[in-house]
């Protein structure tokens, strides 16, 4: 099972390409899940057969059903969504009692382009060009016909001086130019986040390519120590 985020025409071309791939062989798959908030939008025109359009807001589309996905199902991010993934692990340690917020702690990671977001998340590419959104991040470079000897998701697998660990989503390419996310890893991460809950943690959490990506600082604790702050400031006052 596939779900794409977004059903505009980045999310029509995915699913396109999803088809193709199916009926060529080269991808099997029950079911394409396409959510966006507007029931006509672009990919609807291939509702239908394998294809159903979830009419719903990503976020709260994730938050309700993520975690009931089959564990071999991916997904298909839109590359220019919000950092999606950040936000529902936050809200995933807020369902069981933790306190979860950005946090403005950020290494510079020394790349081409590295430029803060008005969310808070960090945008970073090894490419300082326009790429086309279908690039399939070939060992040889489109653009400079060259080598590709970076990974930005390998990249941010290390951990950053101050951080309790980096989980990153690699949004990798599946097949005809579409990248997508194991539904597995996700999970892994939140397991790995809900498990460090008994202290407070700094976590740098990405969503990235081999090229691009987003990276955020996102700090977690226990809500027993907002108890405990709420309780010693009223004591100094």
């Amino acid at each position: 099972m596939l779900a794409v985020v977004s059903g505009a025409e980045a999310g029509a071309f995915y699913v396109r390409q999803l088809l193709r791939a199916v009926q060529a062989g080269r991808l099997e798959t029950r079911r394409i899940v396409v959510v966006d908030r507007n029931p006509g939008c672009a990919a609807s025109a291939f509702a239908g057969g394998l294809v159903e359009i979830a009419t719903d807001d990503w976020g709260e589309w994730l938050d309700r059903e993520l975690l009931g996905l089959p564990d071999d199902a991916q997904l298909v991010p839109y590359h220019w969504a919000p950092h999606l993934l950040l936000d529902w692990i936050a809200g995933e340690a807020r369902r069981v009692g933790g306190a979860a917020q950005r946090a403005a702690a950020l290494p510079a990671y020394g790349l081409p382009f590295e430029k803060d977001t008005r969310a808070g998340d960090r945008a970073l590419s090894y490419a300082t060009w326009p790429c086309p959104p279908s690039c399939i991040e070939p060992a040889l470079c489109p653009h400079t016909r060259e080598p590709k000897d970076w990974s930005l998701a390998a990249k941010l697998e290390g951990v950053p001086p101050g951080f309790a660990g980096s989980l990153v989503f690699r949004s990798l390419h599946l097949v005809y130019g579409v990248a997508s996310i194991p539904i597995a890893e996700i999970r892994a991460a939140r397991a790995r986040v809900l498990a460090g809950l008994d202290q407070e943690r700094l976590y740098a959490i990405g969503t990235a390519s081999h090229c691009h990506g987003l990276v955020t600082a996102l700090a977690v604790r226990p809500r027993v120590f907002e108890s405990q702050d709420r309780t010693a400031g009223a004591q100094r006052n």
